[in-house]
């Protein structure tokens, strides 16, 4: 975590670090290279949401009841559009860049921020759903034993034992 100060003085704290890039969700705020970005609340928390999602499309749907919950109210997939439109005009100096995926739902790139990319695992789920959503069967196999591989040894270097992760969407042939 990290402590930036704005303009006004004020202390930001529980921000996503990296050296020119920081998110305070709690404040609605994204610092980057010294600069303070505004964001509406509920920019806010459609940006943290798909963050925390990073590297998978997330659907409306999902988005939706993410930021809204039990309030969702009846212009609700509306909002979350116009909200990403003046969001992704907001993130453009980051490099940040919001993607909507055909049928699949909006994924953040978070490419230009390495440090928002914490594990390889993330680029490679990316470019899986690219793969299924290209109808690319025979690469989003190989892909996802790439990630398989990816998950196991990264908790063998964390001295834990994980199931496979299984997104596979059709049945096993045999």
């Amino acid at each position: 975590m990290n402590s930036i100060e704005t303009k006004a003085g004020k202390h930001l704290v529980d921000t996503a670090d990296h050296q020119d890039f920081a998110f305070d969700h709690l404040r609605n705020v994204i610092s980057f290279q010294g600069q303070i970005i505004h964001l509406s609340p509920h920019q806010s928390d459609i940006l943290r949401v798909l963050l925390n999602y990073r590297a998978r499309p997330v659907p409306l749907a999902t988005l939706i009841q993410r930021v809204y919950g039990i309030t969702e109210p009846d212009q609700a997939a509306t909002s979350i559009r116009v909200a990403i439109h003046a969001l992704r005009r907001k993130l453009q100096p980051t490099g940040l860049v919001i993607r909507a995926q055909p049928k699949l739902g909006y994924e953040v790139d978070t490419t230009a921020v390495p440090a928002l990319n914490h594990r390889i695992c993330d680029q490679i789920l990316m470019v899986l759903n690219r793969a299924k959503a290209a109808g690319e069967r025979e690469i989003a196999e190989h892909l996802q034993a790439a990630l398989d591989l990816a998950e196991a040894q990264r908790h063998k270097w964390l001295g834990t034992q994980r199931p496979k992760l299984v997104t596979q969407t059709s049945p096993p042939q045999h």
